[in-house]
């Protein structure tokens, strides 16, 4: 029994002291929790805590404010000229008009007559609706004409052409009242009760004499002719209309008697132009069908003096002074490899050529 006492006070005393380190250990354990505010994580939630950092999974998102302050797009201003029509009154021509804005707080028009060829006729402070003289035309206290666009007088005769013969027969207008719009206005015609032209003088006609594609060397060009009477004008305007309604393709101060390039034509046949640009041969002739395929069968031409008239015309068919494409493929290599070859090959000719003068050379040694 003493034995086993002896044995065991040892194990005893070995417990008192891992048991003083543990409890030491808690103890400095709970002062940290307290002092950290440990306790909330450690068993009972704290208010403070479980405010201050909320639950991501369970609390909806605060939005943050912003400084910028969005709103929706403005309708930009817009305008629409509802009524447009040449009138022949007391003689004088004039074009009625009506005029509504959107958008804007413009109460007034202002109207351009563009003159493709100088000074544009501007008139300010208009109302939005009401009429206006043609350009180049007069009248009296009592509204009578006295003076007409496109006519001036030589002593008691009036004659073709002055300074306004642009405003007729047809003329861009554009209209401005916080926003823009432009039209085509055509020249009053005249009739049995009123004439927009000065007394007893013919209107200014215009004749087609002739119209022919040609095709020469290559190249593509229209030949054409015209006879006016009535206007002294002496240089047309030629406007090839674009049916696929893009740009049409306009030549100004042509004669009256000529020839011109045809749409998308290239003035130089034995060239080398590449087809990533548009260009290829069609009818064994340059022609950029990229830009202007549309030329390439019939299209309507107009021819402008002073009147107008318009007629169709048609791409020109292969001939005999086109050339031909095989012609052209023997004249001007395709590529620059094919440049590079040909330049090979002629070496080659040329180093044949001298060994055969010095093999000859030799023989007669």
């Amino acid at each position: 029994m003493a034995g086993r006492t002896r044995g065991i006070a040892p194990q005893l005393r070995g417990r008192g002291r891992t048991g003083v380190i543990a409890a030491a250990t808690a103890a400095v354990a709970t002062l940290m929790l307290v002092s950290t505010g440990g306790l909330a994580a450690a068993g009972t939630p704290s208010p403070a805590a479980s405010s201050a950092v909320p639950d991501a999974a369970s609390s909806p998102p605060v939005p943050t404010p912003s400084s910028t302050v969005l709103y929706p797009p403005e309708t930009p201003p817009s305008i629409d000229v509802s009524v447009l029509t040449p009138t022949c009154d007391g003689g004088a021509p004039y074009l009625r008009y009506a005029v509504v804005p959107t958008g804007t707080s413009a109460d007034t028009v202002t109207i351009t007559w563009e003159n493709p060829t100088g000074d544009d006729v501007v008139l300010t402070g208009l109302p939005l609706t009401g009429r206006v003289l043609w350009p180049g035309a007069k009248v009296d206290a009592a509204g009578k004409a006295t003076d007409w666009p496109g006519w001036h007088l030589e002593g008691s005769t009036w004659v073709a052409g002055d300074e306004f013969g642009w405003a007729r027969p047809s003329v861009d207008v554009k209209f401005a009242a916080g926003a823009e719009a432009t039209k085509t206005v055509a020249y009053p015609e005249s009739s049995p009760t009123c004439t927009t032209n000065p007394p007893e003088t013919p209107d200014p006609t215009i004749k087609v004499d002739t119209v022919t594609p040609v095709c020469e060397q290559g190249v593509t060009y229209l030949d054409y002719g015209l006879t006016v009477t009535g206007t002294p004008n002496t240089t047309a305007t030629l406007t090839w209309h674009n049916p696929t309604g893009g740009a049409d393709f306009v030549q100004s101060g042509q004669p009256l008697r000529g020839r011109v390039l045809w749409p998308g034509a290239y003035p130089k046949r034995y060239v080398d132009l590449p087809a990533s640009e548009g260009w290829e041969l069609v009818n064994n002739m340059w022609q950029n069908t990229r830009d202007y395929g549309w030329a390439v069968g019939t299209v309507q031409l107009t021819f402008k003096v002073n009147p107008e008239v318009t007629v169709p015309v048609t791409f020109p068919e292969a001939s005999s002074a086109c050339g031909s494409a095989s012609t052209v493929t023997h004249l001007l290599p395709r590529t620059g490899a094919d440049a590079a070859r040909l330049a090979a090959i002629a070496a080659g000719l040329i180093a044949l050529g001298t060994t055969g003068v010095v093999l000859a050379r030799r023989r007669r040694a």
